[in-house]
């Protein structure tokens, strides 16, 4: 079973620094809200911000009957009643085993029983297919794609938002 808990110790912070271990993976996961490397400073400025910036941030933790295991991260951002779902991250030795889907249904049910809303939505980068593939399962429909709005090397990022309806 997976349940979301508060992001707040030294130890998520150091757990989150050892998953992002790429620039690519960097921006993939959080745009350029954090430079890479990931660090301390960074985190606990994001943490410090997070109640008056309207964030909660979440760990994922899979818990079985004789342990704890942390798979993955979330955020969800309150803009009034329009909610965010964002920097969804999975901790790569835990990928394949459907964390994400589970962990992108808790956060809807989260949502839908402890905040006041009137939409939910999220971005994401138009090549991460099996993303897309996932929130459309979960009844997510695509609204407006931003063209160019991320390079990368050689690389043109496209954003795609998406609502669910």
């Amino acid at each position: 079973m997976l349940q979301l808990q508060k992001f707040e110790s030294k130890e998520d912070i150091d757990r989150l620094i050892s998953w992002v271990d790429s620039e690519r993976l960097n921006i993939i996961w959080a745009s350029d809200s954090f430079r890479f490397p990931l660090d301390t400073i960074q985190l606990n400025k994001y943490l410090g911000n997070a109640e008056k910036n309207n964030i909660l941030i979440f760990k994922v933790a899979y818990i079985d009957d004789n342990s704890v295991t942390i798979v993955g991260h979330a955020e969800l951002d309150v803009f009034g009643t329009d909610i965010k779902i964002s920097r969804l991250l999975i901790d790569k030795n835990q990928r394949g085993k459907g964390y994400g889907e589970q962990m992108v249904k808790l956060l809807i049910k989260y949502i839908q029983e402890n905040l006041e809303y009137k939409s939910i939505f999220l971005t994401v980068f138009t090549f991460n297919k099996p993303a897309i593939t996932l929130y459309e399962k979960l009844g997510f429909k695509t609204v407006e794609i931003a063209l160019d709005f991320m390079r990368y090397e050689n690389e043109i990022w496209d954003r795609q938002k998406m609502i669910l309806r």
